[in-house]
């Protein structure tokens, strides 16, 4: 074999799994709160009026499961249910640092429902968006339906707590 394909051959052999490494995402570390397959569960309230016509449940069981991670982004599924009624919203939005010099004081998650499946019984309402801080493995924030001509004036806040992580 002649010196430069010996070269190119080294140079290759170095090259290659370094390549491999920054194609590669980065692995989430073990403190990020929301990795994909994280799950949680607990309360969302809601109160106001539907369209002018009265409102809905005062209270759903919930459970927020992340389904995709890329960064500060993030997609999850929200599943509500009563006796009654139940909805999956598809949500998309971000998670970052509070403060990103101290992680003590928790995260800001900020997102909005997409999408709907699942849907029994309800009319699923999008465009919804929810704001809230992850801190000591809770979830805590409001929602609150846009400004609109339609009579529509529903919010509440929500409450979830890490039952899974992946």
């Amino acid at each position: 074999m002649s010196p430069v394909l010996k070269m190119f051959a080294a140079v290759a052999l170095v090259l290659v799994p370094i390549a491999g490494v920054l194609v590669q995402a980065a692995p989430a570390k073990d403190s990020d709160p929301a990795l994909t397959g994280t799950v949680w569960k607990g309360k969302l309230t809601q109160k106001g009026e539907f369209k002018g016509t009265g409102g809905g449940p005062p209270e759903f069981d919930c459970e927020l499961t992340i389904t995709k991670r890329d960064g500060e982004k993030f997609e999850a599924d929200l599943s509500e249910k009563t006796d009654e009624l139940k909805v999956t919203y598809l949500v998309r939005g971000t998670i970052s640092l509070v403060d990103k010099s101290n992680k003590d004081k928790g995260y800001k998650i900020e997102f909005e429902s997409i999408g709907s499946k699942d849907v029994e019984n309800t009319e699923a309402i999008t465009k919804i968006p929810y704001t809230g801080t992850i801190k000591d493995k809770k979830i805590k924030g409001t929602w609150k339906y846009p400004a609109n001509e339609d009579g529509t004036t529903l919010e509440g806040a929500f409450e979830f707590e890490l039952t899974k992580k992946d």
